[in-house]
């Protein structure tokens, strides 16, 4: 496929021989940190994580190159003062993510206190019928902490997660995100797939996300902030293979530090199985996610390169 050269100015040249001493660094600050963060209370774990993550973007030049040039085409009605500082947000929020998801333990004690539901009877009726569903997410808001929504609802499920490649450091991520109701499998393996299909076929509840440009996946090309995205057709795919509704599970953050996700039915069989479908199911999907970026813009990822990938032939 074809690639947008505009990102070619923010390219990061990092050595591959040095790759596993980066990640082995890695492993060391997330475990330091993972410490701090359970030792600190959850406001000021929210403040601190605000604060790097504003820091954090003074060096990151180039991811903040990346999200300046994406909000000039998604959202073109911003001036460079309001794109700057919704880049501001955007870093905040996701250095918010990361001490969140380090102090999980802290949530997990009274999830109730910091977590609120909208729409949880869509997932309760189907826990009730006992039927499976491929839940949506997006990288807004705190996703981390989707697990423990689902042992808020008290349903079980399965997420696929991509190795980064060193044993400790995917160890660690992993055992954070697990607990007795959500399970977190290598992406791409053969358990991976054994666990989806035990998932869905047990009335358990997948979750996938389609808002990341993935080189490793199929794609189609679909509409998002007005501009064609490679868009992973995953979870059309297993859609129409299982028979199951789709259902999205977008949380956002509110001004008192409390969080608030909302479902939403996207989906449901009967699915025709067609190649027409799937695509229409595959936008379906993600004009969904641009309806809820576009509520709080501040609150998503910007950094990732989500235009990089063209249609051939697209000049």
């Amino acid at each position: 496929m074809a690639k947008d050269a505009q990102y070619n100015q923010f390219r990061k040249e990092k050595s591959a021989a040095l790759k596993p001493v980066r990640h082995f660094a890695e492993w060391l600050a997330l475990s330091a940190l993972l410490g701090l963060a359970q030792a600190l209370s959850i406001p000021v774990n929210q403040r601190l994580g605000r604060w790097v993550g504003r820091v954090i973007l003074k060096f990151a030049k180039k991811d903040l190159g990346v999200g300046l040039y994406q909000l000039s085409f998604a959202l073109p009605e911003l001036d460079e003062a309001q794109r700057l500082a919704l880049m501001a947000e955007s870093a905040a929020n996701v250095g918010q993510t990361l001490f969140e998801a380090l102090g999980l333990k802290n949530f997990a004690q009274d999830p109730q206190a910091w977590i609120e539901l909208e729409g949880q009877e869509v997932v309760e009726k189907l826990k009730a019928e006992g039927k499976g569903a491929l839940m949506l997410f997006g990288h807004f808001g705190n996703w981390e902490l989707i697990p423990l929504v689902y042992k808020m609802l008290d349903i079980h499920g399965v997420a696929p997660e991509s190795p980064i490649g060193e044993e400790k450091l995917d160890k660690m991520l992993i055992q954070n995100r697990t607990n007795s109701h959500f399970t977190v499998v290598p992406r791409g393996t053969a358990n991976s797939a054994k666990q989806m299909l035990s998932c869905l076929k047990g009335g358990g509840f997948y979750l996938m996300a389609i808002d990341q440009d993935l080189a490793k996946v199929q794609n189609l090309f679909v509409d998002f902030f007005g501009k064609k995205a490679a868009t992973s057709k995953g979870a059309a795919n297993v859609a129409q293979r299982f028979g199951v509704p789709v259902v999205s599970i977008f949380g956002n953050r509110l001004p008192n530090g409390r969080h608030k996700y909302r479902f939403e039915l996207l989906s449901e069989p009967p699915y025709d199985q067609t190649e027409a479908e799937e695509l229409a199911l595959t936008q379906r999907y993600t004009t969904a996610i641009e309806t809820h970026i576009r509520a709080n813009p501040g609150q998503w990822v910007w950094f990732h390169r989500r235009w990089k990938t063209r249609p051939e032939g697209e000049a």
